[in-house]
């Protein structure tokens, strides 16, 4: 269950839970009062990973996370006090002594059109709670108002031998191509979308089974998933953290040992 702040009344909170990306939840202003929601689990669950994805978060937009062991909100489990929603995500020595953000590093407006902005946190460690307030301070924003188009949250799995070499992470497109006879060519144009193709070639018997082999059970190909290239890395979150879904089910291999697990995966964005 989603409440507290305040939200369009044609836009509301409840859009979060929403998988079409583009239907968002949408504040009727910036303030600190309007822009946080509270989240009510059915029960108590391992939570570590949280993405909110979609969203307008402005430059200078700082959010915290915290989670509850009451109803009332009263008592903390975890506080991640307030963190900034933009790290830097260019290199210091990607951009030119002209650019805007050559000091700070971080994305420009103008730079985030055509993602669908993932604001990813994964805590040191699991939080199992059933009560969760999320909070934005972004009183300043351009647009008057903040926006978010899908609240994901839930436990991790970081396997234990990373993917093997020739991982990928790209961008496809459905787009149609019409060429005329002379040449000319037009388009249908459709938003491009991220695929991540890896294999874990390492695994465990346990983890194969307890992690991959489940996961497929449980996720299938409609199912959600929240891609993370790498948890420590934020130059290139932005570029490869995204809400997908598994587009095949490979199979659990035992190429030279039983006790040594491959599998292969392809997980394309979810729009």
């Amino acid at each position: 269950m989603l409440s507290n702040g305040a939200w369009a009344s044609t836009l509301p909170l409840a859009n979060l839970q929403s998988r079409v990306i583009s239907k968002v939840a949408r504040t009727v202003d910036a303030t600190l009062a309007s822009t946080k929601f509270d989240l009510v689990l059915a029960k108590q669950r391992r939570i570590r990973a949280f993405g909110i994805v979609n969203h307008n978060l402005s430059s200078n937009a700082t959010y915290r996370i915290s989670s509850y062991t009451d109803a009332t909100f009263s008592t903390v489990i975890y506080d991640s006090g307030f963190m900034p929603a933009w790290p830097e995500v260019y290199p210091f020595d990607t951009l030119e002594w002209e650019d805007d953000n050559y000091w700070t590093g971080q994305t420009l407006e103008e730079d985030r059109v055509g993602y669908n902005l993932a604001l990813p946190t994964v805590l040191a460690t699991a939080t199992f709670a059933q009560y969760f307030r999320f909070e934005f301070s972004d009183p300043l924003n351009p647009a008057g108002y903040l926006q978010f188009g899908r609240l994901f949250l839930s436990g991790e799995w970081q396997p234990v031998v990373s993917m093997s070499k020739g991982a990928s992470i790209g961008y496809e497109t459905k787009t149609v191509v019409d060429e005329a006879i002379s040449g000319a060519e037009y388009f249908d144009h459709r938003t491009p979308y991220r695929v991540a193709k890896f294999t874990l070639s390492w695994m465990s018997e346990d983890e194969a089974m307890t992690r991959a082999f489940d996961m497929q059970r449980v996720v299938g190909i409609d199912g959600e998933v929240f891609y993370m290239w790498d948890i420590n890395d934020t130059v290139h979150r932005l570029r490869r953290t995204f809400i997908g879904r598994l587009r095949t089910m490979s199979p659990i291999e035992a190429p030279d040992s039983v006790d040594i697990n491959q599998t292969a995966f392809e997980v394309k964005e979810n729009l």
